[in-house]
Formats: structure tokens, sequence, C-alpha cells
């Protein structure tokens, strides 16, 4: 679908490490190669840096990790579609805005996002309830100091959804319990 797919293996993710880690896969052996040199410190040889580069390799213990996880993931991935089908099905709450699945979607589930007008309030309220929740990627790209040159520009949807979104729990360990537990609090919202 494109010259290269990367991937994170941040550690709470559907295939994570217990460090940080990640890869890049590519066709193109000559991407392969100035992606490789390039998580070298730009180096080919040693000492010789043909780009400005940096350490990004993958450590010994990471792969080890990953490795015997990777044979696990089909599992992983079906138990987070048992949550989010749950959730889908279960949760009704006319102030909340769940994830839309296309029929052709085979969607993995790393995060259950939705969206609300009443986060904070939803946050609190599921928190005082032992439900962990975050808020991931509050900042919406054009307001990050990294993009200064855009700051003051509006996008009017972005910067509504950044305000509404909200991570519920899901991962391969969660128990059906604790799945229906979350449903019942949100329904009671």
């Amino acid at each position: 679908m494109g010259d290269a797919s990367g991937f994170s293996f941040y550690t709470g993710k559907n295939l994570g490490a217990l460090g940080d880690g990640g890869a890049v896969t590519t066709n193109d052996e000559e991407l392969a190669n100035t992606v490789k040199v390039l998580g070298n410190y730009g180096s080919q040889k040693k000492y010789e840096n043909i780009y400005k580069g940096m350490n990004s390799r993958l450590d010994p213990l990471q792969a080890a990790i990953l490795s015997v996880k990777l044979n696990h993931l089909d599992e992983e991935i079906e138990k987070r579609r048992d949550v989010a089908n749950s959730y889908l099905e279960k949760i009704k709450n006319d102030n909340l805005i769940l994830p839309t699945v296309r029929e052709w979607n085979n969607h993995v589930w790393h995060l259950f996002v939705i969206r609300t007008k009443n986060r904070d309030k939803l946050q609190k309220y599921l928190s005082d309830k032992d439900i962990h929740t975050l808020i991931h990627y509050p900042i919406p790209p054009h307001k990050q100091r990294a993009y200064k040159e855009w700051n003051n520009d509006s996008y009017a949807i972005s910067e509504q959804i950044h305000e509404e979104v909200l991570s519920l729990p899901i991962s391969g360990v969660q128990s059906p319990e604790d799945t229906e537990k979350i449903i019942k609090v949100i329904n009671e919202f």
C-alpha cells in the first residue's frame, strides 16, 4: 500500500515490548538500507556518518520479547476485538459518540476512543468508580509548539475532536467482568 510501513512496539500496543521499540518494513532495498543507516547514527561504516542519524536500534532483549509475543498476536487482537464488540453492542448512552466500524474494516483496537462533550466530567466520574481512562493526543497538531507556524490557524473539527476524545480501557488481559462493569457504569452516566 506504500513505499514503507512503520510499526511502534510501545508497551501498551497490541505487540508491545517491555521498553520502546519500532520497526520499518519495505520491499525497497535502497530505502531499507537508508532506514537502517539512519537508525545507526547515520553510519554505514563505524565512525563514518553519511547522514544525520540517531541511535534507534532495537536491543536484543526487546527483540526476544517481541519474538515470543508475536506468536500470540492474533490471540491478543481477538481478545481486544471481543472487548470492543462488547462496548459497541452494549454501551447505550446518547451523550457518547462511539467509534464507527465499517464492515470491510478489520480493526485491531489498540485504543477504544469515544467522544463526548462532557469528557472531563465523564473522566472524573469513571475515575471515581476506579475506571482508568486516558486522553490521547489532547492538543491538535496545529496547536503544537513544533508547528508554531500554524498555531494561529483554526481547524474547527480537529479542535472539537481534541476536546472530546476519551480512551476507554481495552487490552488482551481485560476480563469480561471488567468490561461489563465499565459498560454498566458508562450507561449510568
